[in-house]
C-alpha cells in the first residue's frame, strides 16, 4: 500500500512546546483554569517537600527495588517511544488501518511536544541535581552540563506526554488508568534512583499531560487526516493549523 504524504506541519509542535495556542478557545478546551490551579498547586507543594522526599532516598539510589526501578526508566526513554510509534504507524498503514497510523502519528507528535518543552525548560532553569547536591535551591542557568538540567525530569515528560495522548486517542477508562499508572512508576523511579527532586518529576508530569493532551486536541480539530512524507533527505510532517 502507497505511504500517504504527510501534510501537518510541524509548526504546530512548537506552538505547543513554546506554550502558544492558535486562539484563545484552544486553550480553554486543553486546560481549564480549575485544572491549572490544581497544577499550580501541586507543584508548589512538591517543591515543599523536596527535602523530605530526598532525605528518603538513599545517596546515589540504588535500594531492593532498584531492578525495578532500572526496568522503569525505560519507559521514559524517547528513542525506544519512537521505535514503538514508528513500528504502530508502519503497521497501521501497511494494514490498511489508517486511524491507527493516524493515532501514532498523534502520539509521536505529543512526545516531540513535550521535547520541547522539556529541552527549553532544562536548558534555562538549570537546577542542580539531588545527587550532586542536598539543597534543592541550588540553579546555574545555561548550563550545558548534565549535573544542572535536573528540572524538569525529562523521562516523566516522556511518559506522561505518551500517557495522555494515549488516553486521549483510546478513550477507554482502563487504557487510561494503565497508562497514567506506567507513567506515575517511571516518575517514582526518578527520585527513588536520586536523579531527581519531587518537583522534577511534578513538573514533568504536567508538561507531559499538557503537551500530549494539547497536542492530540488540537490535531482532531484541524479536520484531516495525518500523513508522511519520506524522501531521501528525512521524513517530513505536516499538520494542518486552522
Amino acid at each position: 500500500m502507497p505511504l500517504r504524504s504527510i501534510r501537518r506541519s510541524a509548526v504546530l509542535l512548537l506552538m505547543i512546546g513554546l506554550g502558544a495556542m492558535p486562539h484563545p478557545a484552544a486553550a480553554q478546551e486543553i486546560v481549564s483554569g480549575r485544572e491549572a490551579a490544581a497544577g499550580a498547586a501541586v507543584l508548589a507543594g512538591a517543591l515543599l517537600l523536596d527535602r523530605a522526599f530526598d532525605g528518603a532516598v538513599r545517596d546515589g539510589g540504588g535500594g531492593q527495588l532498584e531492578p525495578l526501578s532500572d526496568a522503569l526508566n525505560y519507559g521514559g526513554r524517547p528513542q525506544y517511544a519512537a521505535a514503538l510509534l514508528a513500528g504502530t504507524w508502519a503497521v497501521g498503514e501497511l494494514a490498511g488501518r489508517g486511524e491507527v497510523a493516524d493515532a501514532a502519528l498523534h502520539v509521536g507528535a505529543a512526545l516531540a511536544a513535550g521535547g520541547v518543552m522539556n529541552g527549553a525548560l532544562k536548558y534555562s532553569v538549570g537546577r542542580e541535581r539531588p545527587s550532586e547536591t542536598a539543597d534543592p535551591h541550588r540553579f546555574r542557568p545555561f548550563a550545558d552540563q548534565n549535573r544542572w538540567q535536573s528540572f524538569p525530569s525529562g523521562h516523566t515528560v516522556v511518559a506522561f506526554s505518551l500517557a495522555s495522548a494515549v488516553s486521549e486517542e483510546a478513550r477507554a477508562p482502563w487504557v487510561t488508568a494503565l497508562a497514567y499508572g506506567g507513567a506515575a512508576a517511571v516518575a517514582w523511579s526518578r527520585v527513588y534512583e536520586d536523579k531527581h527532586w519531587a518537583s522534577d518529576v511534578t513538573a514533568g508530569a504536567i508538561i507531559g499531560i499538557v503537551a500530549g493532551r494539547g497536542t492530540v486536541r488540537l490535531l482532531h480539530r484541524g479536520g484531516e487526516p495525518a500523513t508522511v512524507a519520506i524522501a531521501p533527505s528525512g521524513i517530513a510532517i505536516r499538520i494542518p493549523v486552522r
